[in-house]
């Protein structure tokens, strides 16, 4: 057995071993793999349609996503070459395109959309350990300490699974050779002026070096995330329980919390967890929006203390100053 076949063999070894351990897939799982022309996604195609049996997948399918619908854009083509790759492979195949030109789309919405229609129970994605590094490398240079550090998880909600992240870019891209046809190539990939500039660069230049420099680096970052996402529902677990406890209500319309409760690294989490309680239909964007300033009143209290309350999306906030007390009261939704 060759050096190469040998580095293959390894990687798949890792591979399915993770995703056993990560109970990534259960069996007869329905897949849809969203992908694209980079040599990861082709490596996850490679490393889901070799190991089918192992992991005791059901069907296959692969889509891919035109982010945007202009003439400058190359996506029409790469979506093309990866419809000609799937139909190889006898695979089905989905292309996602914006409804208007020029209109960007959010691609893990559409894939969780086009799941939903087609009755498959698990979105697979190509990120690999380098990029679960850079994620977390960028988040730290953020500036907003270890509770806004997540890095990537192998499995979040909708069924999305992410196979490849015990692997290497490198490692993961020698999966595609498991595919055994003519691989499509990808163009360089242009500056994208809508998304976060230092993510692409922590990944094209300064992870490198610091690999180089630091072995080893990428998996210590990835296990940082790791980390700090343990932390994370560890806090998430003890709001949840204090929140419960502080109900005023049989339906808990309102809630009353000590405000010291809403500071320190769980701050955020019982604050989420009080409005969820409070206004359980609230969008989970005005979710966010509102824990973050119900925080701050109260790391002012003299400002939330002087007004009549705090109006949120969908609770009001109202501070004793003499009790240290914070309450929280639902206020009608519109269109609720």
């Amino acid at each position: 057995m060759s050096g190469y076949a040998t580095g293959v063999e390894l990687a798949l070894r890792r591979a399915i071993a993770f995703a056993s351990r990560q109970r990534l897939f259960s069996p007869g799982d329905r897949v849809l793999v969203g992908m694209g022309t980079d040599s990861a996604s082709l490596g996850l195609l490679g490393l889901l349609t070799h190991a089918r049996a192992s992991l005791g997948l059901g069907q296959i399918a692969v889509a891919a996503v035109e982010r945007r619908l202009d003439e400058e854009s190359d996506d029409a083509e790469q979506v093309a070459d990866l419809g000609r790759l799937a139909r190889q492979l006898g695979l089905t195949f989905h292309a996602v395109r914006p409804a208007a030109k020029g209109r960007r789309v959010r691609v893990l919405d559409e894939l969780r959309k086009l799941a939903t229609e087609q009755g498959h129970t698990r979105i697979a994605l190509a990120p690999t350990r380098d990029d679960d590094a850079a994620r977390v490398l960028w988040e730290l240079l953020r500036g907003r300490g270890m509770t806004a550090i997540r890095g990537l998880a192998p499995r979040v909600s909708g069924g999305v699974v992410r196979p490849l992240l015990a692997l290497e870019r490198s490692e993961a891209a020698s999966l595609a050779a498991l595919l055994g046809v003519e691989l499509p190539t990808s163009p360089p990939e242009l500056p994208d002026p809508m998304r976060d500039r230092l993510l692409p660069a922590l990944e094209a230049t300064i992870l490198p070096r610091l690999r180089a420099l630091t072995p080893g680096s990428s998996a210590a970052l990835a296990g940082l995330g790791r980390e700090s996402r343990r932390i994370q529902r560890m806090f998430a677990r003890d709001a949840e329980a204090l929140v419960k406890a502080s109900s005023l209500a049989p339906i808990a319309e309102q809630l009353e919390l000590d405000a010291e409760s809403l500071l320190g690294p769980r701050g955020p989490w019982v604050a989420r967890a009080a409005l969820r309680a409070v206004c359980a239909a609230a969008d989970p964007s005005h979710l966010r929006h509102d824990a973050r300033a119900l925080v701050r009143a109260v790391l002012h209290p003299r400002d939330l203390a002087r007004a009549e309350a705090l109006v949120l999306h969908g609770a009001t906030a109202t501070l004793d100053a003499r009790s240290g007390k914070v309450l929280l009261r639902r206020r009608a939704l519109r269109g609720v």
